[in-house]
């Protein structure tokens, strides 16, 4: 990461730094008069001594970041202001930014968020009291954006808030920062990006048990008998539902096959977040159709299943360099879910165009657009070996 051109994988934590109100910028100071430091020791370039090089930023603050979506101060060489004159700030401020495009919870829960608590935790500066500022493209209140930040910031820090927002808060025109954080969000979904996962296992299992606390669940209480959750996607974004095509023949065929394990098929859009967090912490098995709904797999309770849709990949869902090919049977997520051990994930392989129907007449994307036909002897099979692979007795 000495690279200037790796800015999107770097995490920094600033100190001598102020936000000036006036000139709406960050700015980083260094002693008038002093030795010029580098910033950073490029193995192609040298000595680098700004923040701002090769039109981009020093770090990125959002997944994907493109170099618009870069950030880093501006150096100014004064004296770093008194604290009797301009306010300091005392607990940790982490700057982000969310992913700007159509609301998907797993990219909010896992990319955008989970960035701000990773970061503060690597750099060994978690504060419990942090403050989250987003630099642009701020929700508005209420939107689903905001509403998630609303159920996930709690858990591990005191607010959220704009940046310009938040600087109204003070008359001061410069306002200083004991400590800001900023960069480090990566793609959590991408295969490609799975080295940046390697080795936070612990970290993402913490993160997601901070959020089931905040939401009231006591963790330690893991459930005693076996229950099934069948998950029946009724609402997207797009106009494809990717869902289970034969839900009912399913359900019909769980019941009677297993007819002294609770099942209830659950529409998560009739719960809120934390009720969901609540019925996911008292499942054992859950089978449920890939794409954003599933992103909430992590929040169950260790030691259970999850039964996840693969997608089959036909030509038009096939993207260059994709790990799966055409043809095949692709785990849309599984580069972030291989990373929570404490469940199991058994992925049902779509493997033929029997297996799926596309969701609308002109549709020919498999990824986008085609919901699953499950066959119930495949079915079973996961099932069995969910509950063989269980502790509980059912």
């Amino acid at each position: 990461m000495n690279y200037e051109s790796e800015w999107h994988q770097r995490t920094c934590a600033f100190k001598n730094i102020c936000y000036n109100k006036e000139r709406k910028l960050f700015q980083f100071y260094r002693k008038p008069g002093s030795i010029k430091k580098p910033v950073l020791f490029e193995p192609k370039l040298g000595h680098i001594y700004d923040f701002n090089i090769n039109n981009h930023g020093f770090v990125g603050l959002v997944a994907r970041a493109h170099h618009h979506e870069s950030w880093g101060p501006t150096i100014v060489e004064e004296w770093l202001p008194s604290s009797d004159k301009v306010p300091y700030l005392e607990h940790v401020h982490v700057l982000f930014m969310h992913w700007y495009v159509s609301f998907n919870p797993g990219h909010v829960i896992w990319e955008d968020i989970a960035s701000t608590y990773f970061a503060m935790i690597r750099l060994n500066e978690y504060d419990r009291n942090a403050v989250l500022i987003e630099y642009r493209h701020f929700p508005n209140k209420g939107d689903q954006f905001y509403r998630m930040y609303e159920n996930l910031v709690p858990a591990f820090a005191a607010k959220f808030d704009s940046l310009d927002h938040y600087m109204n808060n003070f008359s001061s025109p410069l306002v200083c920062f004991q400590t800001l954080i900023a960069g480090g969000a990566k793609s959590m979904f991408s295969i490609d990006n799975e080295p940046y996962t390697h080795g936070k296992e612990r970290l993402l299992y913490d993160y997601r048990t901070a959020i089931l606390r905040y939401h009231g669940v006591n963790v330690s209480h893991l459930p005693t008998h076996h229950r099934i959750i069948l998950v029946n996607k009724t609402r997207a974004w797009r106009r494809s539902l990717r869902a289970i095509k034969n839900l009912v023949e399913v359900k019909h065929f769980i019941s009677s096959t297993y007819p002294k394990i609770q099942l209830d098929v659950i529409d998560w859009n009739k719960f809120t977040f934390a009720q969901q967090m609540h019925e996911l912490y008292k499942t054992t098995i859950l089978i449920t159709p890939c794409g954003g709904i599933s992103t909430i797999i992590p929040f169950l309770p260790d030691g259970t299943h999850a039964i996840i849709m693969d997608f089959y990949g036909n030509k038009q869902a096939y993207a260059k360099g994709a790990r799966y090919k055409i043809g095949e049977s692709a785990s849309m997520y599984a580069a972030l879910w291989n990373y929570f051990p404490h469940i199991r994930k058994l992925y049902y392989q779509v493997r033929t165009v029997e297996d799926y129907v596309f969701d609308f007449p002109e549709a020919s994307n498999t990824r986008h657009d085609a919901s699953i036909k499950i066959s119930m002897i495949r079915l079973k099979e996961l099932i069995d070996t969910a509950l063989q692979e269980s502790t509980l007795i059912h």
